[in-house]
């Protein structure tokens, strides 16, 4: 028994010396903090063109993607309008060719900013709906401003 007893405690000792030459035997304590930093707008009016015509939009509480599902967004509510992506929730209905409207709940993203005359333009959109959907959307619609 001492033969296994003996290394055991070599070890421990050698812990305990490594342990004391480690900082003086104060304690001390690290504290992290997280900032989290609001994105903030850019400076201007930041417009959404309408998918059909380009006519620009402000915060559009409706928004229709023409072609293919023919999808109407409804009641949207915004949130980082004029930062980088923005985000409104409401609801979406769907009106396929055999005449039933289906309505969801939803999202509608606007995204890729680009100034143009002084402005912000999002050159990108995108229909968020449930996977029952008939149609889903799987790329954003290409938005263009008045500089394209």
């Amino acid at each position: 028994m001492s033969k296994r007893l003996l290394p055991a405690l070599l070890a421990a000792l050698a812990l305990a010396v490594v342990l004391a030459s480690c900082g003086g035997g104060g304690s001390s304590t690290i504290t992290e903090k997280t900032v989290m930093r609001k994105a903030r707008s850019a400076p201007g009016k930041t417009y959404l063109p309408d998918a059909a015509t380009g006519r620009p939009l402000v915060k559009p509480t409706t928004y229709h993607f023409p072609g293919d599902g023919d999808l109407t967004a409804q009641g949207l509510r915004w949130h980082a309008w004029g930062e980088a992506k923005a985000t409104a929730f409401g609801t979406i209905a769907e009106h396929p060719a055999n005449g039933l409207v289906d309505t969801f709940a939803g999202s509608v993203t606007a995204s890729a900013p680009r100034t143009c005359n002084g402005a912000r333009y999002y050159t990108e959109v995108m229909a968020h709906l449930p996977q029952q959907a008939d149609y889903v959307p799987t790329e954003p619609t290409k938005l263009s401003t008045p500089c394209d």
